[in-house]
């Protein structure tokens, strides 16, 4: 695992310098965020140096002034060694509208999201395939980028301070409270083909209420991606095999229909191989418009009225794998004559509030507060069809709606004693939160398989009386079902369930002597649909020395499935060998789990533990080393595929699929358990020089993640390799870099800003299911070689209040591997995006106004 470490020795010792013995007090460096707490701590003296657990703090602004990246998962994809998010996660479908994110190479839902320390509320949608399959996630980018002043990054679980979750960690957004100027930021860039423009423009504005420190601010912000062609060379894509006929998605030209052929017919429509071009390369189409406030009122000398939230609405279009015309039993050459490339149009609409009051009782501070969020999704299918309807078949689909909400009620009481012992801080309070999701159907023909017909036999009573009995249903033409790309949601599937969360904890932190910090945490919640659970957490820190500390960390933790994992059911389409097969996610309360012998969901358990240390070695320079230990059981992954052809399925499950039109099913499990270890290293080094600073910083995230358990359901001994799937073993373990390293440099002049930067993405294992074979399944084993991607920028400040900016993300346009022939089909191949998501060069150009 730390083969890689000497990649990262020269750049630290170059930022550290000499650890020399100076010993006098050095100035802490981030004792600029005053009175305000920081994530993982409850203590208003605490600081991201002396804290006893690893924290990151991120300055946002002086990213948004020089760095190529917008949007706030590839800002700190680019600078948090453990961070990990890429354009539309890799998914598919719906999911390829979000970029959700993952701390050391855990899921995207075993990490907690707050906004000013408060939980924030997921997105609804199930992410299918990608970085978080069968999962649910936060959707950062729904936060304006100019409304924020800076994150903090909790690297350690703490599920016994914030709840479910926060099993990889804690990311706090703070947002913006400045009351004086006008903040305008524009930025715009173009891949290197000349598609995949996009623009983001924010303006934040920030005024005084009152004169007790009372403030409004706001931030408005607009972001739109254009349409992106699949990353590599020119042709990356590009269809070679039949295209009118020949069997288009079961074979390749043979003697009887040739490529001379299909050129001759594609003459004649006057059109060309490109008309057929795979669209998609790691981002959708799309258009954001975001609306953000925080505000402060004091009401009296120690009390405030305190408010932040806002609305976002995003218009995404994902475009999947074109529908060629020699396709039959997807196409109707009626309506599409040459064929089609079908549009999933999601309609995305997220929106938050939070109000509270904070006061002082004495020496005693209490916050009451209570926080609402909602995310909608919408899906409209167009440029589609329903082939198993025939002429009859609309365009444009809508396939249904689904949303979850959150409201979280909160009583947080703290108070410092300073007079025992060199300091204690103690903190309590409880918490009341429910949950809610829900799944609207779409319109029938969006699902239907119109071609079903009943089928009746013969039977006879118990008197020898023969009758008509009903046989189930047959599919006359053998046409594919529902709105291509995605089938809408069935009657059947529609779901408006809820659930009720009462907590309760105690925190406390006590400065033993001077130089030694204890703190622990205790939390116990009661979920209404399953049942009470207990965590706790210990940690310490000791300093010899202004220049090192130590310290420590062990904690419980546990993630409650989310209720989408309870009740989602969808219908999609995925390609195994070049041939398009139908799938249903199944719901786990569904009669074909119960059929299946899945049991129901349970929460997953965590244990972690932290060790590291601390050093400020000479003014104005930081390190930290933390090696990490998270063991986790019961974790809840979808299932490979079981096929419709096995003779051994319970008859509930193949009834489900013969009535979706599907051939194969998928279900979510408890199915894994998994151990991770890893370090992860940080240095930075501020050097003033006259009127100019130099700003260096590095770091570095070294993880391995390995299965260490598989739970097989009795019964189901046999299904072992589909139970647990090859592809879901590599999403869990090998599927993003278990290596990353950024090294950055930043230097500021009165008139000009640079920034260089270098990031190591290693080495990433995929694994892709070429059919639902019993009782083991061929995949197909790539492995992607690490990369190194380099950015430059150069600012020059055209006024005291005007900054213009240039630069190039992935300069020296590394792409990274191809996909392998074997599984990029008869198109041509091009590049797998899965390490950092890049697309090659991509020169941009920014303008920055403070007034």
């Amino acid at each position: 695992m730390y083969k890689h470490l000497h990649l990262l020795l020269p750049p630290l010792l170059l930022l550290t310098g000499a650890l020399s013995a100076q010993d006098k007090p050095r100035t802490d460096t981030t004792r600029q965020l005053g009175a305000v707490q920081i994530v993982g701590s409850r203590s208003a003296n605490r600081t991201k140096l002396n804290s006893p657990v690893p924290v990151d703090i991120i300055d946002i602004k002086t990213l948004q002034e020089s760095a190529p990246q917008t949007s706030i998962t590839q800002l700190l994809q680019y600078v948090s060694p453990s961070f990990h998010s890429v354009n539309g996660t890799n998914a598919g479908d719906a999911g390829s509208a979000l970029s959700l994110v993952q701390l050391k190479g855990l899921g995207v839902d075993q990490l907690l999201v707050l906004v000013n320390g408060k939980r924030r509320h997921k997105s609804s949608n199930v992410n299918w395939g990608g970085l978080g399959n069968g999962a649910t996630g936060y959707d950062l980018n729904s936060i304006p980028a100019g409304a924020i002043e800076r994150i903090e990054i909790l690297r350690d679980g703490a599920a016994a301070q914030y709840g479910s979750d926060a099993i990889a960690g804690v990311i706090n957004i703070v947002l913006k409270k400045q009351q004086q100027d006008v903040i305008v930021s524009s930025t715009g860039s173009i891949r290197r083909r000349g598609d995949g423009v996009s623009t983001r423009t924010n303006i934040n504005y920030g005024i005084k209420l009152g004169q007790q420190g009372g403030y409004f601010n706001a931030t408005a912000e607009f972001a739109t991606q254009g349409i992106s062609l699949q990353p590599g060379r020119d042709d990356a894509g590009l269809y070679n095999g039949p295209i009118y006929g020949g069997g288009a998605n079961t074979r390749d030209y043979d003697n009887i229909y040739t490529r001379d052929i299909d050129e001759a017919i594609m003459k004649s429509r006057g059109i060309d191989r490109h008309h057929f071009d795979q669209r998609g390369g790691g981002s959708n189409k799309a258009k954001d418009a975001l609306l953000f406030f925080n505000t402060a009122i004091p009401v009296r000398a120690n009390a405030e009225i305190y408010a932040f939230g806002g609305i976002s609405h995003r218009n995404s279009e994902f475009t999947a794998v074109y529908r060629l015309p020699g396709w039959t039993e997807r196409n109707t050459t009626g309506l599409y004559p040459d064929g089609f490339l079908p549009e999933m149009n999601n309609s995305i609409t997220d929106k938050s509030i939070a109000i509270g009051v904070k006061a002082k009782a004495g020496q005693w501070q209490i916050d009451l507060s209570n926080v609402y969020g909602k995310n909608d999704f919408g899906n409209i299918i167009s440029n589609s069809l329903n082939a198993s309807m025939g002429l009859k078949s609309p365009t444009t689909f809508d396939a249904g709606r689904y949303n979850a909400s959150q409201n979280t009620a909160s009583l947080d009481i703290s108070r410092y004693l300073d007079k025992v012992l060199h300091g204690i801080n103690i903190a309590f309070g409880a918490q009341y939160r429910t949950e809610t999701y829900q799944i609207i159907a779409g319109e029938e023909a969006s699902y239907s398989k119109a071609d079903l017909r009943p089928v009746y036999r013969i039977d006879t009573s118990v008197n020898g009386v023969p009758y008509v009995a009903d046989g189930g249903y047959i599919p006359l033409n053998g046409l594919s079902p529902g709105s291509q790309i995605h089938a809408g949601f069935r009657p059947s599937n529609e779901v408006n369930v809820s659930r009720a969360i009462v907590a309760g904890y105690i925190d406390i932190e006590a400065n033993i002597t001077q130089q030694w910090l204890v703190s622990a945490a205790l939390r116990a919640e009661n979920f209404s649909d399953f049942g009470n659970v207990t965590t706790g957490k210990v940690a310490s820190r000791y300093s010899f020395a202004p220049w090192l500390s130590i310290r420590a960390s062990a904690n419980t933790g546990f993630r409650a499935p989310d209720l989408a994992q309870f009740y989602y059911t969808e219908t999609s389409t995925s390609f195994q060998q070049g041939r398009a097969v139908d799938q249903v996610t199944a719901s786990n309360k569904s009669a074909a789990s119960r059929a299946l012998g899945i049991p129901a969901l349970t929460p997953e358990r965590s244990t972690g533990y932290t060790a590291g240390i601390t050093s400020q070695p000479v003014p104005r320079a930081e390190f930290s080393a933390d090696a990490y230990y998270i063991s986790i059981d019961n974790r809840v992954g979808n299932t490979g595929n079981f096929s419709a052809t096995d003779p051994n399925l319970p008859a509930d499950l193949r009834a489900l699929l013969l009535q979706t039109g599907t051939t194969q099913a998928k279900f979510f499990y408890n199915a894994f358990s998994t151990r991770t270890q890893g370090i992860e290293i940080t240095g930075s080094y501020r050097i003033p020089w006259r009127r100019n600073q130099l700003q260096l910083l590095a770091g570095a995230n070294f993880v391995n993640n390995e299965v260490t358990d598989v739970n097989t359901p009795k019964g189901l001994e046999l299904y072992k390799n589909i139970i647990f799937s090859e592809a879901e073993k590599a999403r869990v373990t090998t599927n993003i870099p278990q290596q990353k390293i950024t090294l950055q440099a930043i230097l500021q002049t009165p008139r000009f800003n640079f920034l260089a930067r270098t990031v190591y993405f290693g080495s990433v294992t995929t694994a892709t299911a070429q059919n639902a074979r019993f009782p083991t399944p061929d995949y197909f084993f790539q492995e992607l070689k690490p990369i190194w991607v380099t950015d430059i920028s150069v600012g020059y400040r055209i006024t005291k209040a005007i900054q213009a900016t240039i630069g190039v993300n992935n300069v020296f346009n590394i792409l990274g591997d191809y996909t392998d022939p074997v599984i990029s089909g008869l198109r041509n191949p091009t590049i797998v995006g899965i390490q950092n998501g890049s697309a090659g060069i991509q020169p941009f150009a920014r303008l920055y106004a403070r007034f």
